[in-house]
């Protein structure tokens, strides 16, 4: 009875917000035929008709994709709420790219349908959710759940479900694993080991199976679990204890149709990395275009000098180690690293890094850009092709990889950049240990919004020709 109910309850969410987003996007339509004499809509009904099938058929499409609507009441109100942006910036650009192929344009205005939507899906949600939690701590709408294990991940759930009554979970009881020992969740009730496991899912009303073994639990034990819980129709979530563990991030990935659990350090979500790429093509395409007789006029005065090679091209270790040829104007003279053994004994910089204010080895063009950072110009190719972002942890040198302690490495994690915290906040004022903190705070906190304060800072510190 209560899945029938949720079936119908779920059902009738997604007409509501089929509903809202054509309603907007009508709206839209309107609000442009409104304020603008020649609105550029296709005017013949087909065009009409069929815009709102591709944009209604891409939100259930996309929304099915991302599992818009399953169940949500333990989750934060933020991943709800992003799920839902990215589902229907997804489906505008699916409806929109059907359209301009079939009809030469979309029926209605798109940005306006955008924030409009979007707006009344977020204040749907927080009503909804809000209602619903209220019910919830109130003893309507809840679910039982049956812990099985004893371990990290056991506890912390268990503890939740108790301070947050508006999650609607009440706790049935425990069982334990062999080996564990059984009693380490306090007062939960205690069935005994999970050879009662079959007899508990016959006499008692159990909608989900949390599964969260410690590390005494055995694979077999496992999946004596999870093959128990199959043939009952129960389903099982599975919460190991390393999930726990600070930074881990873990989602689900496939290899064909072997699921495995991947875990990273990585800040933001996929799309967020997906749209960091994006920007990175196109504004270092757009980059390259307008800097053009610049890079010409630097690359005939920098060949002027001494006749030789105009681009300096240095092994780098980029994202994982993965070793690219880093590209920059020559600012020094032809035998610069038959030099650099000379000047070993002048190094300034602590830590497996070569750098002296005055460095004799530089050419004059080479001093001037350096000041101004144009010699790095030529990186904007590294950051199309793909090496290279614009913003990330400078690229090392493959034999200062080598002198890394452990905690260093993470550095790699990411594409290197043309710029990050360091070069706009550190520079030479700083040790190497704190040049590698200030790369991890960017790892463990980036956004979108930080690198655009990054570009905009390294704006600046460009242009007072304080050098990169």
């Amino acid at each position: 009875m209560i899945q029938e109910r949720q079936s119908l309850l779920s059902h009738l969410f997604r007409l509501g917000d089929l509903l809202i987003l054509c309603a907007g996007a009508w709206f839209s339509r309107v609000l442009g035929e409104a304020l603008i004499s020649h609105p550029p809509f296709p005017e013949d009904a087909g065009a009409l008709w069929g815009g709102f099938l591709f944009l209604t058929g891409s939100w259930v499409l996309v929304a099915w994709r991302k599992d818009l609507y399953v169940s949500r009441r333990t989750e934060n109100l933020i991943h709800e709420i992003s799920a839902v942006g990215e589902t229907l910036l997804f489906s505008m650009g699916l409806a929109a790219l059907a359209s301009f192929l079939f009809f030469k344009g979309l029926p209605f205005e798109p940005l306006t349908t955008l924030l409009l939507v979007f707006g009344v899906f977020c204040v749907e949600r927080i009503s909804l959710r809000t209602f619903l939690r209220f019910l919830r701590s109130k003893g309507f709408n809840y679910r039982y759940i049956l812990i099985v294990g004893e371990g990290r991940a056991a506890e912390i759930l268990a503890r939740n479900f108790r301070s947050h009554p508006s999650f609607g979970i009440r706790i049935l009881g425990s069982l334990f694993f062999g080996g564990e020992g059984g009693g380490r969740l306090g007062t939960i009730r205690n069935f005994g080991s999970i050879q009662r496991l079959q007899g508990v899912l016959s006499n008692y009303v159990v909608d989900t199976v949390l599964l969260a073994p410690s590390e005494m639990a055995s694979v077999h034990e496992i999946n004596q679990v999870l093959q128990l819980c199959d043939e009952a129709g129960i389903p099982c979530n599975y919460a190991p204890g390393f999930f726990s563990l600070q930074n881990l991030l873990p989602e689900v990935v496939w290899y064909g149709n072997v699921p495995a659990f991947s875990f990273h350090t990585k800040t933001g979500t996929s799309t967020a990395f997906a749209v960091k790429r994006l920007i990175d093509i196109l504004v270092s395409s757009a980059l390259i275009l307008f800097f053009s007789p610049l890079l010409l006029l630097f690359a005939f005065l920098v060949w002027l000098h001494d006749r030789g090679p105009i681009l300096f091209k240095q092994p780098r270790s980029g994202l994982h180690g993965k070793v690219f040829q880093c590209l920059k104007f020559r600012s020094m003279c032809l035998d610069a690293e038959d030099k650099l053994r000379e000047l070993a004994k002048e190094n300034e910089q602590d830590g497996p890094v070569f750098k002296i204010k005055k460095d004799p080895r530089i050419t004059p063009i080479g001093r001037f850009l350096r000041k101004f950072s144009f010699d790095e110009l030529p990186q904007l190719f590294n950051v199309l092709k793909g090496d290279m972002s614009l913003v990330g942890p400078r690229p090392p040198l493959p034999s200062e990889v080598m002198q890394y302690d452990w905690w260093q490495r993470r550095r790699l994690s990411v594409r290197p950049g043309i710029t990050c915290i360091w070069q706009v906040w550190g520079r030479n004022r700083v040790s190497f240990h704190r040049w590698v903190e200030m790369d991890l705070y960017y790892i463990d906190n980036w956004s979108l919004w930080m690198d655009f304060k990054l570009l905009v800072r390294t704006v600046q510190v460009v242009l007072r020709g304080t050098g990169m």
